[in-house]
Order: structure tokens, then C-alpha cells, then sequence
């Protein structure tokens, strides 16, 4: 579940800026960075299904929450922003659930 809340954020973002919406071309570089470039650091301990990793992440994909509410304002992002949240929500969950229980079976 985190996984695929996971990967469904960079794709969505990566979709949404390069084809989807009208992003200048001298913006696309900065907004990818911006937006893509933190979800970068968690990938090697996501995949290789580290507690610790998950427990961090988990502050990242509110932050992805709040990005998805902010474009869910605009007219015109409205459809990208409901896919923030609902991937968020994905990714949030997943990691709590996978934080909770692969602790618990770690430590007992």
C-alpha cells in the first residue's frame, strides 16, 4: 500500500508537468526538482522495507496532502490535487500500517 501511494506520486507529478498541464518550458526543471526531488530520498529504504525509513516518510506524504489541497483550490488543478490527496492518504496509511506492524514483529 505505501508503495504504490509511493510511486503513484512521482508518476502522477512527473504526468502532470510534462504532459498534462501547460508548464513553461523554463519551469518544468525547477517544478520537478521541487516536487520530486524529496520523494527521491526515501526510495532506497521504502524498497528495502525499513521501519525507520516508513516512519519518516510518513511526514512527507502529509506534506504531499498539503500540496494536493493547494492545487484542489485552483480551478484548474483540481483533478491533479484529488490525486495528491488520495495518493498521500495511500502512502500515509502504508507506511503507518507497515510502521505499526513490522515493529511490532521486529521487537516481540
Amino acid at each position: 500500500m505505501a508503495l504504490t501511494g509511493y510511486f503513484a506520486l512521482i508518476i502522477g507529478i512527473y504526468v502532470w508537468h510534462m504532459f498534462i498541464n501547460d508548464t513553461p518550458d523554463y519551469a518544468i526543471s525547477i517544478m520537478l526538482i521541487v516536487q520530486l526531488g524529496p520523494l527521491m530520498f526515501p526510495m532506497r529504504g521504502l524498497l528495502a522495507g525499513k521501519v525507520y525509513t516508513h516512519a519518516w516518510s510518513m511526514y512527507m506524504a502529509i506534506l504531499y496532502f498539503i500540496i494536493g489541497v493547494w492545487y484542489a483550490g485552483a480551478a484548474e488543478g483540481r483533478g491533479f490535487g484529488m490525486f495528491l490527496i488520495v495518493s498521500s492518504m495511500l502512502f500515509f496509511t502504508g507506511t503507518l500500517l507497515y510502521t505499526r506492524y513490522a515493529g511490532k514483529r521486529s521487537s516481540g
